[in-house]
């Protein structure tokens, strides 16, 4: 049976200024609630930490919650320019198109466990809201990795030249939130700056080796956490399915999310995302019809919206908000 204390673990939020403030009404509460972690730790630039600590002051007093500087994690500026100088080196069309923060963001994910003294620590979304009570270990205390379905061949192509692993799993290991064993997150930082691979740090060895077809979408650390810790410590994951309602802008504004609304959802998922999108009033008005909503699950309204054909083909994977099946970046 699991004991418990050995499963404590921490949540760690990455997150922009503009995300946390859209966010924070409804999010951080309902990850301590559901989650029922040890500690929330959001991690940003200045302007976030004197924004998150005023709201410790405020509306967290009481709670586990506290920010650090991204800083004291990875310096964001040698980052930034290692991406560009990369892009310029391989692909220069594509400069103004590669989100270079969206790396930075993995590397922090990933440098947490250089200053976590716990066993476990946890990434989760700022926009994905937990909806019930979710536990990340099986009975027998064996953490969960949460699949979905989406497959990107570019974040394999760097694992491969890396690693020197291929995917070795069905599904994915990208989802909303991802629980890392401490000591099995530094080994995979340890593997990567063993590599051949030019530069010395594990981040600067990983831009180097994106290959110019897919700078866009290089490097997942989720993948690259899940995929080697499957080839080289098989038994210590549990797998299942995490059901998510991954697109949730598409049917209601955060903002005017409800209790009614969450406890509706929340019967067939565990969570919902709302990523940066405008809403779409046909969805918003079918949302709020009374008579599906009397008469159909979130998951069967859901899913009949897809078969509808609005959004094009329906595929394999989209119901638990894993995307299309399988998704190719573009040659």
């Amino acid at each position: 049976m699991m004991d418990k204390a050995l499963n404590r673990f921490t949540v760690i939020i990455p997150t922009i200024p503009k995300d946390y403030l859209r966010m924070r009404h409804i999010q951080p509460e309902r990850v301590i609630r559901y989650l029922q972690p040890e500690e929330l730790v959001f991690i940003g630039n200045k302007e976030l930490v004197d924004i998150v600590n005023d709201d410790i002051a405020g509306r967290y007093a009481g709670l586990p919650v506290r920010v650090i500087w991204e800083e004291e994690l990875v310096k964001r500026q040698p980052v930034i320019d290692a991406v560009k100088d990369h892009v310029r080196r391989v692909n220069e069309e594509m400069l103004g198109e590669v989100r270079c923060g969206w790396y930075y963001q993995q590397f922090l994910k990933m440098s947490f466990s250089d200053i976590y003294d716990g066993r476990y620590y946890m990434s989760w979304d700022m926009d994905t809201v937990p909806l019930r009570p979710i536990s990340m270990f099986d009975e027998d205390g064996h953490p969960y990795f949460d699949i979905k379905n989406e497959y990107i061949p570019g974040y394999f192509h760097t694992i491969e030249k890396l690693l020197g692993l291929k995917k070795n799993s069905e599904g994915s290991f990208i989802s909303e939130h991802m629980i890392f064993r401490c000591d099995l997150m530094k080994e995979v930082i340890k593997a990567i700056e063993d590599s051949p691979a030019d530069g010395s740090k594990y981040w600067e060895k990983i831009i180097g080796v994106i290959d110019a077809l897919y700078v866009m979408l290089g490097f997942s650390e989720f993948e690259t956490y899940g995929t080697y810790v499957t080839a080289k410590h098989p038994d210590i994951y549990s797998r299942r399915n995490f059901r998510s309602l991954r697109r949730g802008s598409w049917f209601v504004n955060e903002k005017d999310l409800t209790e009614e609304d969450m406890e509706w959802i929340g019967k067939d998922f565990d969570a919902i995302t709302f990523e940066n999108a405008e809403q779409i009033p046909d969805m918003v008005q079918l949302f709020r019809t009374p008579k599906y909503r009397n008469n159909m699950s979130a998951g069967k309204f859901y899913e009949t919206i897809l078969e509808s054909g609005y959004f094009g083909e329906y595929k394999d994977g989209w119901l638990d908000g894993g995307g299309q099946g399988e998704w190719y970046a573009p040659v």
